[in-house]
Formats: structure tokens, C-alpha cells, sequence
């Protein structure tokens, strides 16, 4: 059977169903004013996301971005060709760190292609590779509002929808928190991928026509996978949409071609970079839209030989279950003898966190990371706002579009809702996701109110105007909504059509010759119709444009909020990390900039081969701004090492400079309270405690009660003999045989140690050619 109605649509200039009593002079002001508005949305997307350069200037923010940025100026001053092998010996000492092959590399190749073509087109368009990168997420955030647009239009068949969703998405906090100037980090361009793929895909399904679309939905999918580690989701949920649309009886030889091609065309790009490699084809977490691919040919097959042998009825389903039998046995066996291979990779940390309670993974390293905890009710408010409120109402709209006109990409909205919504719930870093779909169900619901009310409206025009008009029972009564419309010869019928199942029924019911009806043509005939015929009606349609203006007027009441609070939260979101507004005890505001003197401070006063040892927070930092060599950082990719890190600077001050001495020249702290060193050290006791003779998983309570301060501030025996409590605290003091403090910051957010007495020995082995054998 067909997937869905052959339609045709734009899905700026208005709804895919044609209006034979519009006028074109109204049609056209329409168009007009819908691409004006999503020129308008486009503009706050990118306005909005300014406001730490107009407060700071232009600086890369937070940690991330910095290993970002000089990626992208290695790839900038060395070429594809040495970036794709760079190993970096200035993080991970002294393991160093295969860059080429364990980097997501689309972000850096689009950044650096931007920076190339401004400057070939001239000095007056030309910018800095550092302006691109910190302009880069404003950018991209505002592509991604048009596309939530497309996607929005595709699936709703509702420009008005499109708009409004793009109005909510430009400046929504679920999207900006990962996309403000300055915050150059993969979801900023991921985002806006992922509303690419997930377009192109459903537009692929628009009719039988369009499958080919699905190669082209692969090739987004490719870059999605360039650009973040996420690209899994995006993956499983296009999967999902194409299973579930078989399972609903949906299966079409257009949705084969089209699903297969995506999945072979994304697939083959996938693996092309290093570091997803075979994942898509072993990895537990890529294998369901591999089993719905191969489920895909297993059908094809099936229906071709019912086909070719003209078999129908008992002997057509006698055929199909054999190729089902068959194709189930044959996996069977192939996954039996795979599996003790270990061809099947397992589940990541990370994935296991989104069916496990946060704290409980295993892994007390991705369990001290405060964007793993759940999801809750604050959250979404926090980062949705009212759009968290309103998008129920786009949810059961979407789903009623699909059930009236079996529309494939209909339901793909409220599948990518309920996918998005679990994965967010289950680690708050998710809500990221439901930015994009919390737009589009608000556009879909405030949408389906605007367009019954001009629906109305029409029809109200056309009942006055009717010559001896006395009711409006008759069919004739109908909207235009419910006729159907012809595209390229076929007929297809409008959604939201109640009218269409009216007249539908009548038909079957004189096709049966009035002969036994079943009980759902009476439940039909008794029930469903009165409905039908009374939403219709005069009343009914005057009862729904009063519900429709008072639910617009209330939307329109909140829009001021929204936008206030939205835009309040960019501006909260905008802070760059590295440095900050503070206010003095004189009621003077200053700006703090701690950090990145201190990173300066480093640069500038120590030796370029200089080793400093810090927590993995710091560690793209230390490397970006300081250029220096760092310990760890936030690939945290070797969870041991990380613990060693944290066993150093847990322990007593003598055990640790005995450790220290041998990896480092300088230690660098965050002091000053807030978020410091000590505020972590719980986290770092436990991920210490994770390795070595005395390894035991602790809880957090227990932690507090040995390592901790209490809340006048008192330390723990334990922690006032450690290490990390006489660095950070201005109550203890190191020893300066071991440490001597060379550097404090001009607020006490940051010091510097220089360790004393050295190993020369440990520092000349690395830089021996013969000993490097990872490069």
C-alpha cells in the first residue's frame, strides 16, 4: 500500500492543500508576510545570541570550546592532510592524545571553510579565525530556526505552524544554552544538523515520487555524524519513525527505497571517520536501524515473490511468513555465531546512564558530571518555559493529523516528542533535544488554532453571503478542508477532514448493499457522525472560533513573558566562564578576569615545554589559552589515568609530591569558593577511590562525612591532611620544599604552585624520538 497521500506543498508560502476560494492577491500577501516573519524569527535567533560579545567581546567561553578552537586553528595553519594524523603531545601527559582519529571534525572543516571563503572573497569580508569561531554558534542557531521551520511545515502542512515555530525556536532556551556567540561546541552545529536530517527525511516520504530524497537525507545524516557524538539519536530516531511506519501498516515500496537509501548512504559516510569506525554495523546502540534496514529488504522480498506469483489471500500470507520464518532463522544463527566473537560492541557509559539512575552507572567519573542527572519538572520549565505548557496541545493536533490522512511524516512529530522527552528525563544535558521538537509542537498547536479560526471565518463569509441560506447541515456546508483536491491526477484528501470519513462510510455502507452492519459501523453511525455533523455545524463552528480566540488571546498575553524571560536566560547563558561581572564590597562593578590572567600569567612567565597539572576541568584550557602541556581534559577517555590525577591530589601532601614530581612542573588550583577545587573534591575522592589496592565504591554521604568540610567550614581529618585542601584552602599551607606558590590570582580565584625538585629524569624520557610509539 502507499505510505501516505501524494501531496504537494511549499512550505513557506502555505498549506499543502489547495484553497480554490482564496484570492491570489490574499495568497500572495500571505506568502509575503510568512517570509517576512521567518526573517524576523531569523534575526532574534541571531540577536539573541550576541550578548556575550557586546558584554565581553569576542572570546571562546566555557572549557570545550577551547579544545575546539585550537583544533581548528591546527586544521587552519596545517591542512586536512596533517590534521587527520595530528597526535597531541600537550594533553594527556604522558600519554599524549590521537587527535585526528578520535575528533568529530565537522565543526572545525565547516569553521575553517567559512574563514577561507571570507578571506578569498576580500579584506572587507575577511575575519579573524578566532571571530568566526566565537560568531559560528549565532550563526549556525539561526539556520537551525529555519529549518525547525521546514521541518515544522513538512509535518504539520501548516505555514502558519512553521512561522510561529520559528518565532519560539529563534530564542527558546533549550536551544540557545548550546548555541550563544562565543560557546563554540558541537551541539551548536549539531543542533542545526540534526534539523536537517530530520527534514530531508521526511520530506523524502512526501509521495512516491520523492524516495530518492532519502540519499540526500543520508548525506545530512553523514554530517550530522562529522559533528557530535549525538549523531546516535538522530540515527535511532529516523529508525524508529520508518519501523513504526511499517507496523501501522504504512510499509510501501517508496518507503523502502527511501529508508534503504538513507540508511546505506549514511552508513558508508559514518564509517568513514575514525572515530565511529564499524559502530553503525556492531555497536548494541546503532544495531536497531541496521535490523529495520535489513527488516526493510526482508519485506521487499516478501511482497516482490506475492507479486510476481499473483498469489493473494491465505496463499499470500502463506508466502510472506515462510521469507519471515526464513530471515528470522538465518539472523538467529548469525547472531549466534557472532556474539561469542565479540563482534557486538557494548552499550557506552554514556548510553547506560539513560536507563540507569544517575550516580549508578558504574563509572563515578560520568556520574560526577552535573549534566548526567535526570531531568525534572524545574528543568524543563527552566530551559522550555511555556512552550512546555503548549506543546501537549501541537502533540495530540500532530497525532490527529496523522490519524485522518495516514500522512508518513505526520507522525514523525509525535515519535520525536516521545523519544526526546524520555532521553531528557533521564539526563538533564538531553534537553538540548526537545528545543527543537518543544518549538515545532507549539507552532503546531497555536498554528491549528489560527488556521480553524480563518477556516471559520471563510466559511462564515460564504454562509452569509448565500442566497436563502436557512441552516447548515447539508454537505455543502463543508469547508474546503474537507473536499478533496487534485495533485498531478490523483485524488488526496485534506487533513483534519471529519467530513471525508462521513461521506466515506456512506459509500461502504451502500457498497454492502444495507446487508449486516458490524458494530463499528454502528458506533460509526451512532456516535461518530452526530459528532462529526455538530462540529460542523453552525453552533459547532461558532463554539470553536471563541475557543480558538480566547486560547490566542492568552498566547498572545504570554508571548511578552516568554520573550523576556528568554531573553534574560541568553543573557545568563552568556557568560563566558573565564571571566565575570562581580560586585565589590563598595557596590562597584568589576570584571573578574581570574582565569584567563592567571592562563596569561602561565604563557607568558613559564617554559614552553612546561607540564602542568591541574583537574581534567581545566585541561582545554590550559592548553588553549595557556599553551601549555596539561594532564587530562574533557575527552576523559582514560578513566585510570583521570583517577591517578585524582589520587595525587586527594592524598596527604608527602605521598603526592613523590606522584607529582614526576608528571608535573607547576599545579594550578581554583580557588575562591563557589565552584572551586574543594567544592569538587567529594567527586574527586571517589573517582580516586575507583582504582588502586583500597578501590570500593563510596556514596557521596559517606564521602562527606571522610572528606569534607563541615558547614562553619572545618575540615575532615582527612581532608585537611590532603593535598588539593592545602593548595585551594588560605587556611592550610604546603610545604615549600615541595610546592612554593608562585602565582595568585588578583580576586583568589586561581593558584599557581611550582613543584619543587623535579625528576628530570621522568621529564627527559618523552621527548625521546624512540619512546613516542602512539604517534
Amino acid at each position: 500500500g502507499r505510505s501516505h497521500p501524494t501531496r504537494t506543498m511549499s512550505p513557506i508560502s502555505g498549506h499543502h492543500r489547495k484553497r480554490d476560494d482564496v484570492h491570489p492577491l490574499e495568497g500572495a500577501f500571505g506568502s509575503f508576510a510568512r517570509v517576512a516573519v521567518l526573517a524576523i524569527a531569523a534575526y532574534f535567533a541571531y540577536d539573541i545570541r550576541l550578548f556575550a560579545v557586546r558584554e565581553y567581546g569576542r572570546i571562546i567561553h566555557e572549557f570545550d570550546p577551547w579544545f575546539n578552537f585550537r583544533a581548528t586553528q591546527y586544521l587552519a595553519d596545517n591542512g586536512w592532510k596533517k590534521f587527520s594524523t595530528w597526535f597531541d603531545y600537550m594533553s594527556w601527559y604522558p600519554l599524549g592524545r590521537p587527535v585526528g582519529t578520535t575528533i568529530y571534525p565537522g565543526m572545525q572543516v565547516t569553521a575553517v571553510s567559512i574563514y577561507n571563503t571570507l578571506k578569498a572573497l576580500g579584506s572587507s569580508y575577511a575575519m579573524s579565525l578566532n571571530d568566526v569561531c566565537v560568531f559560528f554558534p549565532a550563526w549556525f542557531g539561526a539556520v537551525a530556526t529555519m529549518l525547525v521551520a521546514f521541518l515544522t511545515a513538512e509535518c504539520s502542512g501548516s505555514a502558519n505552524s512553521a512561522v510561529i515555530a520559528a518565532l519560539v525556536m529563534s530564542v527558546v532556551p533549550a536551544h540557545t544554552m548550546r548555541s550563544v556567540a562565543g560557546g563554540y561546541d558541537n551541539e551548536s552545529l549539531a543542533v542545526t544538523a540534526m534539523c536537517l536530517t530530520f527534514f530531508v527525511w521526511c520530506r523524502s516520504l512526501r509521495n512516491e515520487r520523492s524516495w530518492w530524497i532519502g540519499a540526500l537525507a543520508g548525506l545530512a545524516y553523514v554530517y550530522m555524524v562529522a559533528a557530535w557524538g549525538g549523531y546516535t539519536f538522530v540515527l535511532n530516531m529516523v529508525g524508529l519513525h520508518a519501523a513504526t511506519l511499517v507496523l501501522v501498516g504504512q510499509y510501501s515500496p517508496s518507503l523502502h527505497r527511501a529508508y534503504s537509501l538513507f540508511w546505506i548512504v549514511g552508513t558508508l559516510g559514518a564509517i568513514q571517520f575514525p572515530v565511529v569506525g564499524l559502530a553503525p554495523v556492531k555497536s548494541l546502540e546503532q544495531l536497531g536501524p541496521a535490523f529495520v534496514f535489513l527488516g526493510m529488504q526482508v519485506l521487499s522480498v516478501a511482497e516482490r515473490l506475492v507479486k510476481s506469483g499473483g498469489a493473494t489471500g491465505a496463499e499470500a500470507w502463506r508466502i510472506r511468513v515462510n521469507v519471515y520464518a526464513g530471515a528470522a532463522v538465518a539472523a538467529c544463527v548469525a547472531i549466534a555465531a557472532l556474539a561469542p566473537t565479540g563482534y557486538f560492541g557494548p552499550l557506552s557509559v554514556r548510553v547506560k546512564g539513560l536507563f540507569k539512575m544517575h550516580t549508578r552507572t558504574g563509572n563515578p567519573l560520568v556520574d560526577s558530571v552535573a549534566e548526567h542527572q535526570p531531568g525534572t519538572p524545574d528543568a524543563y520549565w527552566r530551559y522550555l518555559h511555556y512552550s512546555y505548557y503548549v506543546s501537549p496541545l501541537g502533540f495530540v493536533v500532530s497525532a490527529a493529523h496523522y490519524v485522518k490522512t495516514r500522512d508518513a511524516s505526520a507522525l514523525f512529530l509525535p515519535l520525536y516528542a516521545v523519544t526526546a522527552y524520555y532521553f531528557a528525563n533521564r539526563m538533564v544535558r538531553l534537553i538540548i533535544f526537545l528545543g527543537p521538537i518543544a518549538s515545532s509542537l507549539t507552532g503546531v498547536g497555536a498554528g491549528y488554532l489560527l488556521d480553524d479560526l480563518i477556516d471559520n471565518a471563510r466559511w462564515a463569509q460564504r454562509y452569509l453571503v448565500r442566497d436563502g441560506a436557512e441552516g447548515d447541515d447539508s454537505e455543502d456546508d463543508s469547508s474546503p478542508d474537507d473536499k478533496t483536491t487534485a495533485t498531478n491526477g490523483k485524488e488526496k484528501p485534506a487533513p483534519f477532514s471529519p467530513n471525508l470519513a462521513k461521506k466515506a462510510g456512506k459509500k461502504a455502507a451502500k457498497s454492502k448493499g444495507g446487508s449486516q452492519g458490524s458494530v463499528a459501523d454502528d458506533f460509526k453511525a451512532k456516535m461518530i457522525e452526530p459528532l462529526v455533523k455538530t462540529y460542523n455545524s453552525k453552533n459547532g463552528r461558532a463554539t470553536r472560533s471563541f475557543v480558538c480566540v480566547v486560547l490566542l488571546l492568552w498566547g498572545c498575553s504570554h508571548a511578552r513573558p516568554f520573550w523576556d524571560y528568554s531573553q534574560m536566560m541568553a543573557r545568563g547563558m552568556s557568560q563566558p566562564s573565564v571571566m565575570f561581572k562581580g560586585t565589590l564590597q563598595d557596590g562597584r562593578t568589576v570584571m573578574v578576569k581570574d582565569y584567563v590572567e592567571a592562563y596569561h600569567w602561565l604563557r607568558d612567565n613559564t617554559p614552553e615545554d612546561s607540564r602542568v597539572m591541574a583537574w581534567w576541568d581545566y585541561g582545554y584550557q590550559i592548553a588553549g589559552m595557556a599553551n601549555r602541556t596539561s594532564i587530562a581534559d574533557g575527552n576523559t577517555w582514560n578513566h585510570e589515568h583521570i583517577a591517578n590525577l585524582a589520587r595525587a591530589l586527594t592524598a596527604p601532601e608527602e605521598k603526592a609530591h613523590r606522584v607529582i614530581r614526576h608528571l608535573a612542573d607547576y599545579v594550578l588550583v581554583w580557588a575562591g569558593g563557589g565552584a572551586d577545587d574543594l567544592a569538587k573534591s567529594p567527586h574527586l575522592f571517589r573517582i580516586g577511590k575507583s582504582i588502586g589496592h583500597d578501590t570500593g565504591t563510596v556514596d557521596m554521604y559517606e564521602i562527606q562525612s571522610k572528606f569534607g568540610v563541615d558547614q562553619y567550614g572545618r575540615p575532615t581529618p582527612m581532608m585537611a591532611n590532603s593535598l588539593l585542601y592545602k593548595l585551594v584552602s588560605f587556611q592550610g599551607k604546603v610545604s615549600e620544599e615541595r610546592f612554593r606558590e608562585v602565582y595568585t590570582s588578583k580576586f583568589r580565584k586561581v593558584r599557581i604552585y611550582e613543584v619543587v625538585n623535579v625528576s628530570q629524569k621522568s621529564r627527559q624520557w618523552l621527548p625521546d624520538p624512540e619512546k613516542r610509539l602512539c604517534d
